[in-house]
């Protein structure tokens, strides 16, 4: 399960309240975004411009879903780099999800002769091993999405409580970004049916912001199958669940010609194409699109 999207969308929102995450408590935030190392022509997932007594520093992070053996020699690569390129400090942490993550601290040591000369050390937060109650009980939008990756935080009526504690911080209409990574996140335990009665329907959470930013990025929503294994099957069932539903309730006079085509698809992409035009378009549109006009 690929989590950089909602964790770059989460940050930008929420940065303020995410630093205690980094260690950077007290720290006015400045600026959050992408930047192209442009030695490497590859943007790194997040830096913050952070000050912090007077001082202006950056704040890098990685979002790493799975653990890799060079991660401290990548993380040694971009930090140096960004020194360099943004001619101030720049602190680098790792944020990983799921466990096991690495052994010990990430560590890149430089040796010559067999004798160690320097060494750069980069931070870590593994988030399974924060407790999901301290992160609703801070009543913080961007602490509580990420519940679902903390101990305890699988516990749907938790989930629920960070939803509704999240709508209450930042009422409005629309369905807040916070809310949405924390549902997207949920869905790694949770089927489509149950994630959606907490967002309100699954027309709202096909819709939001976040849902298509995963999209586009090619995230996996087979809400039902989040382990790694099952991510194909489970894409393509999510999306033909969806679209189904929207078919049914907004498309009966045409849902026995239209439901076993969408029944018979197993690509995401498709599925996904045809749910966003069953929700906006017309019967003759839809039929059109599935072949069938």
């Amino acid at each position: 399960m690929k989590t950089d999207s909602e964790f770059k969308i989460l940050f930008k929102k929420h940065a303020a309240e995410l630093l205690a995450l980094t260690g950077d408590r007290g720290a006015r935030v400045l600026n959050v975004d992408s930047v192209e190392v442009r030695e490497l022509r590859r943007a790194v997932d997040c830096v913050m411009k952070l000050e912090h007594e007077g001082q202006v520093y950056y704040r890098h992070l990685e979002f790493q879903a799975e653990t890799r053996p060079d991660m401290a020699f990548r993380c040694f690569r971009y930090n140096t780099r960004l020194i360099v390129q943004l001619e101030a400090p720049v602190v680098t942490t790792v944020i990983y999800p799921f466990p096991p993550g690495p052994r010990g601290d990430l560590v890149f040591p430089v040796v010559v002769g067999g004798r160690e000369v320097n060494r750069w050390r980069f931070d870590t937060v593994r988030l399974w091993k924060l407790d999901a109650r301290w992160a609703l009980e801070t009543g913080e939008p961007g602490l509580m999405a990420l519940i679902p990756f903390m101990r305890g935080g699988r516990d749907l009526p938790l989930i629920t409580a960070a939803a509704r504690r999240i709508e209450e911080k930042l009422p409005g209409s629309v369905m807040s970004e916070a809310e949405q990574v924390l549902l997207l996140f949920a869905g790694r335990y949770y089927t489509v049916d149950q994630v959606a009665r907490v967002a309100g329907g699954r027309d709202v959470m096909i819709q939001s912001s976040v849902w298509q930013a995963a999209e586009a990025e090619g995230l996996a929503k087979g809400l039902a199958e989040g382990e790694a294994k099952g991510v194909a099957k489970g894409v393509a069932k999510g999306e033909r669940e969806v679209c189904s539903d929207l078919v049914r309730e907004l498309h009966p006079a045409i849902a026995d010609r239209a439901l076993p085509v969408i029944g018979s698809c197993d690509d995401p992409a498709a599925l996904k194409r045809w749910a966003l035009l069953a929700a906006k378009g017309t019967d003759a549109e839809l039929l059109k699109e599935l072949g069938l006009g």
